[in-house]
């Protein structure tokens, strides 16, 4: 469990998320709206991929930051919700007629772009409710059973993002087209499945091993 939230490591998470949007928006001349969607991506990658790879391979036993990724998982994901919001903030600001049935307009038939807003609204939803209790405090007072049942959620909110970007990317009309990086995110989509299903059966395997002795 993954309770306690320093400065240091907000520090270095958000130090990382906003470098990382400048160097999309200066670099790659990406919109500021798009950029923090993408970086939300990559940070909500960063901590579904904390988790198998430490079951695939268990770390030694250490005490600094950075031999201890699980530790990290709470900075991460209130950061993700952070660039999440400000992505959410970006879309509906820059279109100051829009209202929010007009961005969920299209959910059947149509470009597809309200099918894909629809998927990230729920993703957002989630996201606020799991940064909100990735707090020590929180945890303790919903009990630490509530909060792990609670924040299996979080592979949800994963698929809901991957399905918003990937959505816009391949199948709406909306769009150009597919860039590199719904390429990439279809790549760390999968990236994803795969750990899960090797980290589950390596548990399978070790369990079964056990019931054999």
């Amino acid at each position: 469990m993954d309770a306690k939230n320093t400065f240091r490591q907000h520090a270095i998470v958000g130090f990382f998320s906003l470098g990382l949007a400048f160097a999309f928006n200066r670099f790659l001349d990406t919109p500021w709206s798009t950029t923090f969607g993408r970086v939300s991506i990559i940070l909500l990658f960063l901590i579904l991929i904390i988790g198998p790879v430490m079951r695939l391979k268990k770390p030694a036993k250490a005490s600094t930051p950075l031999r201890t990724p699980w530790s990290w998982r709470s900075e991460l994901g209130v950061w993700f919700t952070l660039t999440a919001l400000i992505h959410f903030y970006f879309v509906m600001g820059g279109r100051p007629n829009w209202s929010l049935m007009e961005a969920l307009g299209g959910f059947i038939g149509g470009s597809g772009y309200g099918f894909a807003n629809t998927l990230g609204l729920i993703a957002l939803f989630w996201a606020v409710v799991l940064a909100a209790t990735s707090f020590g405090k929180i945890i303790m007072f919903i009990g630490v059973e509530s909060w792990k049942w609670l924040h299996t959620m979080t592979y949800v909110t994963f698929y809901l993002v991957s399905g918003h970007m990937l959505y816009f990317q391949f199948f709406s009309t909306y769009g150009s087209g597919p860039d590199w990086f719904g390429y990439a995110a279809a790549a760390m989509a999968l990236l994803v499945v795969a750990l899960q299903l090797s980290a589950f059966a390596k548990t399978v395997i070790k369990n079964r091993k056990k019931r054999e002795k």
